[in-house]
């Protein structure tokens, strides 16, 4: 681990990244409403290859995945070692020590949602069918932005499957340094106790009303506002807004009954593990 390392800001895709990230831009700025243009450049995405090829002013175009993968840690090697401010990373990919070099870490917030909510967004994002996005969900081997697909612009990204992902974070990351798990349906109920608690894992002293002030300012309704006025480049063009319902337990009106067990018979015990259904 190293103090002045990098902060990933780490989750299976649709689990709150984004609003996590506008929380840490927002504290970063005294409670300033984020800038959703500016977001990018404040916490990267970690596979992006246009942000990969500026750090070390190398093109990956030519560049297999096995040799990408090796590229993207040195860039964050390099980052890391570069000194300075803190650096914030988005990454969605499950934990690797050998993409995610301890020593380019200085700690890691990860954000973890009901794979029930997350099912309905993912599928909407990724535009295919509430049963694909479970499928995706259920694959050990799933890997994001494979060579020639739509996110081309991104380097390939190893989900596994969402238990697997969430078990590589948790149990294999947090071996590594200091993590903070946050549930999305927790930053909802109490935003000001989490928030506080983010601020406190990342050293940033809190006080005259810092942490009201960016609550208010990172409300779901504030962000969706940010976007209309703003634009959002990580819109999917699918979808009409990035910030669509910012709810927990929307899946009841979306899956059916079966999806629902589905979901449950894959990842249940770590929905156990997380608070997410209860039983043995």
């Amino acid at each position: 681990m190293s103090e002045s390392g990098i902060t990933w800001v780490a989750s299976y895709p649709k689990s709150g990244n984004t609003w996590i990230r506008c929380l840490i831009a927002s504290l970063q700025a005294g409670g300033a409403a984020p800038r959703m243009a500016s977001l990018g450049r404040f916490c990267p995405n970690g596979a992006a290859r246009n942000w990969l090829e500026e750090i070390l002013d190398i093109p990956t175009e030519d560049m297999v995945p096995p040799e990408l993968a090796v590229f993207r840690a040195d860039v964050y090697r390099h980052l890391a070692q570069s000194g300075g401010e803190t650096r914030f990373v988005k990454v969605h990919d499950a934990y690797d020590p050998r993409l995610f070099p301890p020593e380019a870490t200085a700690r890691t917030v990860y954000a973890v949602r009901d794979p029930r909510d997350v099912a309905p967004s993912w599928a909407l994002h990724m535009n295919v069918p509430l049963d694909g996005a479970l499928d995706r969900m259920e694959k050990p081997d799933f890997t994001l932005a494979r060579v020639n697909d739509r996110y081309n612009s991104q380097a390939e990204q190893c989900l596994t499957d969402w238990s697997g992902h969430v078990a590589s974070w948790l149990d294999r990351a947090a071996a590594q340094g200091p993590l903070l798990l946050i549930r999305y349906e927790d930053l909802l109920a109490d935003p000001i106790t989490w928030v506080g608690r983010l601020a406190e894992f990342l050293g940033i002293a809190v006080g005259d009303g810092l942490i009201a002030r960016t609550v208010s300012a990172c409300r779901f309704e504030a962000l969706r506002a940010a976007e209309e006025n703003e634009g959002f480049s990580e819109r999917p063009p699918v979808l009409e807004r990035f910030f669509r319902q910012g709810r927990a337990g929307a899946w009841n009106e979306v899956l059916t009954p079966r999806q629902a067990a589905r979901i449950v018979a894959a990842h249940g015990a770590m929905m156990r593990r997380l608070g997410y259904v209860s039983g043995e």
